[in-house]
């Protein structure tokens, strides 16, 4: 047999064995052919990434200034296949924030050894802010919206915040429970709108359909499994309210669930100038960082 037919021979298998299992096929070292970054024109002073990481959260932020957050960290074992591998790829080898927004081991993997090996100049948790809490971030504003204070309950007092740029508004949903969404609306009503949601506890509990119409995002992201497919919370309180949404004329374009669409590229230099793109969890970015 000759040598080029072997060879190709040999990259099916290869292939075919990837199919077979993709968690243990080798990560896509190519770029992309239309990279998201490239097409905002003037490189973008905001990125955020949320991760393809099951039921989980792991969510980075490069911020204008260049420095870098991590908010969660999904489970151990998607954080060692997805998460360092990810900051590994794109040549992050420190973060300046580490943000745990609760302790649920689905936002908490390897943490000591991230705040260890990565060495982060500063870690927060919710139990570093009071809701209402602002502050001047990296060329951002950050502003907490929920925090340890507001329940007993662990997924419900998990740190929920809003960061803007120049108008730009991305929401951090975190773990709250639709009382936790209700408590955010009726002490900050005028800070709720966002152009992009990371939707609350991967829609798996209760879930305010007056909070999303509130928000009256252009993309909702929602870190999840396949569960998701069966949760009242999902199946019928948000697909309920996204239909409101959009027979109400209002902004929502897109709905992305991880699990389908892979991680999810947010970039942002205001309010009249941003996008997003989701991709393959085996692609590495042109240009993602620094």
């Amino acid at each position: 047999m000759p040598l080029e037919l072997k060879a190709r021979l040999a990259r099916l298998v290869a292939s075919l064995r990837g199919a077979r299992d993709p968690e243990r096929a080798l990560p896509r070292r190519v770029r992309q052919t239309v990279d998201p970054l490239r097409q905002a024109g003037a490189r973008p002073r905001l990125k955020i990434v949320c991760l393809d990481v099951d039921h989980g959260d792991a969510t980075l932020i490069i911020f204008p200034t260049g420095r870098v957050a991590l908010v969660d960290s999904a489970k151990e074992a998607w954080c060692r296949s997805r998460v360092l591998p990810f900051l590994r790829d794109h040549a992050i080898g420190e973060l300046s924030y580490y943000l745990t927004t609760h302790y649920h081991e689905d936002h908490v993997g390897l943490r000591d050894e991230i705040i260890r090996e990565l060495l982060v100049k500063q870690v927060w948790d919710y139990r570093s802010f009071e809701p209402g809490a602002e502050l001047e971030l990296e060329g951002t504003r950050l502003t907490i919206l929920n925090a340890h204070g507001d329940s007993s309950d662990e997924n419900d007092r998990s740190l929920a915040f809003r960061l803007e740029l120049d108008g730009f508004v991305y929401c951090h949903g975190a773990d709250l429970y639709a009382d936790g969404q209700e408590r955010i609306l009726a002490r900050f009503p005028e800070r709720v709108r966002a152009h992009v949601y990371r939707a609350n506890h991967h829609l798996h509990g209760s879930f305010s359909q007056r909070h999303l119409r509130e928000v009256d995002p252009v993309l909702v992201v929602v870190s999840a499994q396949e569960a998701v497919y069966e949760r009242v919370a999902y199946t019928r309180d948000f697909l309920e309210a996204v239909r409101a949404l959009r027979a109400a004329g209002g902004r929502l374009r897109d709905v992305h669930l991880t699990l389908e669409k892979g991680n999810v590229l947010i970039w942002a230099n205001g309010e009249s100038d941003w996008g997003y793109s989701s991709y393959s969890p085996r692609v590495i970015l042109c240009d993602l960082y620094p």
